[in-house]
């Protein structure tokens, strides 16, 4: 009894240091976005007033980092708009590729599955030069489009990957009852398959809509205009050599992860339940 609770004490004492590693972080960079200018490189862990004038200046200022009449809210429009766009187009592909990788039976399938999977940890930076090339020869340079297909190359592989093993944990039995039912296999798919499939599809589109968010390597090398700057290039300004905008960099980055937090809270549920969903097959 004794051994127990030392025990439990021991893990309350683990969790409470994570938490603390989670927490801290997150404190700073709230703090150092409320702090006043004259409060900014004081060593007071707690400011001593608080101002959202940092905020303010990075929403209404139209010069908060050198980006003459643009205001923040357009890279966070960008951004939005690159994120819906990728994480659709994602969702689209990656449903048929994993359904075909679970349900079809076809020489070479586990090679192709581990292919995918190769291509999503594969260092996207070694084929900047030729997806640069690609894009100008396309003519969707300085496109917010370009972007959107251009995060592909990460998100279609990861979410193919994801739902080829959510589908593997569904019984080919529904299918099969569709079809004899009188279901094509692609009526099969789109009325019997997806349905029951909601939740790792829709675990599949937060997370890649997480991954086209905070990309920035695709943003630098397809924009040039400052009223398509995306999230990540925007926070990247106002750090201009040596000056670093500390107060507004802090709410930049406050709003910027608003809109994942926002997803992951709201469909929680669906996340746990699709990412262990697929680790059981029936």
């Amino acid at each position: 009894m004794r051994a127990k609770r030392w025990q439990r004490i021991a893990l309350f004492l683990i969790l409470l240091v994570l938490a603390l590693i989670v927490a801290l972080p997150l404190y700073w960079a709230v703090t150092i976005a409320l702090r006043p200018g004259a409060d900014m490189f004081t060593r007071n862990i707690a400011p001593s007033s608080l101002t959202f004038q940092n905020f303010y200046d990075l929403i209404f200022d139209r010069d908060w980092a050198g980006f003459q009449g643009v205001s923040f809210g357009v890279p966070l429009k960008n951004s939005l708009l690159v994120a819906v766009s990728a994480t659709g187009f994602s969702i689209i592909v990656s449903t048929f590729a994993g359904y075909a990788l679970a349900m079809f039976s076809f020489r070479g399938r586990e090679l192709v599955s581990s292919y995918i999977l190769l291509a999503y940890i594969f260092p996207p930076f070694i084929i900047v030069v030729s997806l640069f090339r690609f894009i100008n020869l396309v003519g969707l340079k300085d496109s917010l489009l370009g972007v959107a297909l251009l995060h592909l190359v990460i998100v279609v592989p990861y979410c193919s990957w994801m739902l080829r093993g959510y589908f593997l944990s569904i019984p080919k039995s529904l299918e099969e009852s569709a079809m004899i039912d009188g279901c094509t296999r692609m009526g099969a798919l789109l009325r019997v398959i997806l349905p029951v499939s909601a939740p790792g599809v829709a675990s599949a589109a937060i997370f890649s809509f997480t991954l086209s968010w905070q990309e920035m390597l695709f943003s630098l090398i397809t924009l040039e205009s400052h009223d398509k700057f995306t999230l990540p290039i925007a926070l990247l300004a106002m750090v201009m050599g040596d000056l670093v905008q500390w107060g507004k960099l802090m709410a930049g980055a406050l709003i910027s992860i608003a809109p994942p937090a926002i997803l992951y809270l709201a469909l929680q549920r669906w996340i746990v339940g699709g990412l262990t969903a697929g680790s059981v097959k029936r």
